[in-house]
C-alpha cells in the first residue's frame, strides 16, 4: 500500500480515504442500531425541571450527572477500533455492532475526555 496514491473508486480515492468511507458508512448504520435504544432507554430519568418541552434526562455513566439527548452519546466501552484495511473489517463490525454489556451512556464532556486518553494509547 503506497502512501497517497489514488488507486480506490475508479482511481479518485486514497486508501485512506477508501476506508474512512466505509467506516463512516458503518457507523452511520449504528446510529439505527437496536441495542443503542436500548441503552439509552436504561439511562433515561424523567425530567422534572422548568423546561416543559423536555420529558427525559439520561444519567451519564461516568459523572451521574443528568443531561437532555442532545447532551449524551452512546460510547463503546472497549473501542471499536480501527479499520484501515480489508483484514480490520470483521473485528470493526463486531465490536461496533455488539450488545448492551459493551456500552454506556456518557455526556459529551466525558466522552471527550475518554477518547482523548483512547487515542493517546
Amino acid at each position: 500500500m503506497t502512501r497517497g496514491v489514488k488507486n480506490k473508486a475508479g482511481n479518485t480515492w486514497t486508501t485512506a480515504r477508501y476506508f474512512s468511507f466505509i467506516r463512516s458508512a458503518l457507523r452511520r448504520a449504528w446510529t439505527k442500531y437496536p441495542v443503542r435504544y436500548q441503552v439509552m432507554d436504561k439511562a433515561k430519568k424523567p425530567y422534572s425541571g422548568k423546561d416543559k418541552r423536555t420529558k427525559w434526562v439520561y444519567e451519564c455513566a461516568s459523572c451521574n450527572s443528568l443531561y437532555k439527548s442532545t447532551e449524551v452519546n452512546v460510547d463503546h466501552i472497549k473501542p471499536a477500533g480501527t479499520l484501515k484495511d480489508y483484514k480490520d473489517l470483521p473485528m470493526f463490525v463486531k465490536t461496533l455492532f455488539c450488545e448492551e454489556d459493551n456500552l454506556q451512556v456518557l455526556c459529551k464532556a466525558c466522552h471527550d475526555v475518554k477518547t482523548k486518553e483512547e487515542r493517546k494509547k
